[in-house]
């Protein structure tokens, strides 16, 4: 098998020096490499004999000295073992190792049991990556085990959210993924690299470029650094909503860890002013109406609207009312629940306050049947065709469902169709008109500037 690793890679290794995806590598090389594990295996001997100095027996010292220009770590030429020996480690361990791997190819497993260093069992090429070394005792003689292993602190579970395009490029979707956190993880990493996989829900896809790199990452000051590789920005197909999804994904992503407030992104070390068309140079911030909302959570947030313009429509409230009113659209109102734009009249939020004291006679529509215009102040509208009955305390309500129309063309969702409704809705009071004096209460919510604000208040009622 052909090695690529080196002697240096097995140091590195052994002094814990290299990322996780790094030491993984290692790892499972030294699994099928015998002499990378015989190399790793005196490393590690070699070091315990180092560390103490009633263990380093005068014969390997005087070998490993052959080796080793001594000039070069002592000033007063002399080199004298236990303390100083051991101070000198990191200069002398590739050497050292060098030399022990060395005598030990060439002189053999018999060379060494006459030095009374190691004892190497017959059966055995050489430790495994897993080995781990004996505690030393006060002898010249250390027994290479059988099988050992480097002891691994067990990794902890941590649950964190990802964030994924849809289907539509215009939402990113949380995602709950558990993954492993061991000692030496960097979570930012870890999270990163967790991102890069496919997404499990149906629907959803993966933003960040392909081929794209983590180099490195770093929090400070609320601020995570990722570092990506050029693919980022060559590999991404363009489009300002795919750059926003590859962006978004991540940012909202990164955000979600403890201490993280925003991202700063860099290309190879580097800052760039735009990366397809947003401005790139500065920390990009959270964006959370870039989330898209489950159902159950958009049907939450319209009923809470809807119930606080019900109660204020119930108390004559114009104040509050006016608070929930749509800050572009206004707010329409149509007494039979089919919208006519050119017909149906429509006030601002503003104008909405002063409206129950005026005595404005405006033009609503024209009634059911006789076709004659509905000429009303608001006040008189209000109690006709708005709060007739107490929709507060409905008998049914429905989300986004009209529970009774009629002979008529109920048109809320062809008019308003990204919109959402609620219906209160009564079935009827006197029981000999037999549900034909049915009444119901239309409150239409859409959304703006990441709220649900009110954009047509309609009525219903039995028509000819």
């Amino acid at each position: 098998m052909k090695c690529n690793f080196n002697l240096d890679d097995i140091i590195k290794f052994s002094e814990n020096q290299l990322s996780d995806e790094e030491k993984r590598r290692i790892k499972e090389h030294l699994d099928v490499c015998e002499k990378c594990r015989r190399h790793y295996g005196v490393l590690k001997y070699t070091e315990v004999y180092a560390k103490d100095n009633s263990l380093v027996s005068e014969n390997i010292s005087k070998k490993v000295m052959e080796v080793i220009d001594v000039n070069r770590y002592s000033k007063d030429k002399k080199f004298g073992l236990g303390g100083s020996f051991y101070r000198a480690m990191p200069v002398i361990k590739p050497i050292l190792a060098s030399a022990a791997v060395l005598v030990l190819v060439i002189a053999g497993a018999a060379s060494f049991g006459k030095f009374g260093l190691f004892k190497i069992n017959s059966g055995s090429m050489g430790p495994s990556p897993t080995d781990s070394v004996i505690e030393p005792r006060n002898t010249n003689t250390a027994v290479l085990p059988e099988s050992t292993s480097i002891d691994k602190e067990p990794a902890e579970k941590m649950v964190v959210t990802l964030y994924y395009a849809n289907s539509n490029a215009d939402k990113v979707v949380p995602e709950k993924r558990e993954i492993e956190i061991g000692k030496d993880t960097q979570i930012e990493r870890a999270v990163f690299e967790e991102l890069q996989k496919d997404p499990k829900s149906e629907g959803l896809y993966n933003a960040i470029p392909k081929g794209t790199r983590l180099l490195s990452a770093s929090t400070e000051g609320g601020i995570c650094t990722l570092d990506l590789s050029r693919e980022f920005v060559d590999n991404n197909p363009g489009g300002s909503a795919g750059e926003l999804m590859a962006l978004y994904s991540i940012v909202n992503t990164m955000t979600e860890l403890p201490g993280i407030d925003k991202v700063q992104f860099l290309i190879e070390g580097q800052k760039r002013e735009v990366y397809i068309h947003a401005v790139f140079d500065g920390p990009f911030k959270r964006n959370d109406d870039i989330i898209e909302k489950s159902p159950s959570e958009i049907k939450a947030e319209v009923e809470a609207r809807s119930k606080i313009a019900v109660q204020a429509l119930k108390e004559k409230d114009m104040e509050k009312l006016s608070s929930l009113v749509h800050p572009v659209k206004g707010v329409l109102f149509s007494p039979y629940s089919h919208i006519e734009l050119d017909k149906h009249r429509v006030f601002t939020k503003e104008q909405i306050k002063g409206l129950l004291e005026s005595e404005k006679v405006y033009t609503w529509g024209e009634y059911d049947g006789s076709g004659e215009p509905i000429e009303l102040t608001f006040k008189q509208y209000y109690e006709k065709f708005i709060y007739d009955h107490d929709f507060a305390n409905a008998e049914k309500v429905a989300y986004n469902e009209i529970l009774q129309s009629g002979n008529t063309i109920v048109n809320i969702s062809d008019v308003y169709p990204e919109a959402k409704f609620i219906d209160y809705y009564f079935s009827g009071f006197n029981p000999g008109y037999d549900g034909m004096d049915w009444s119901s209460l239309r409150l239409v919510f859409e959304k703006y500037d990441g709220q649900w604000y009110l954009v047509c208040i309609a009525h219903g009622q039995w028509t000819i």
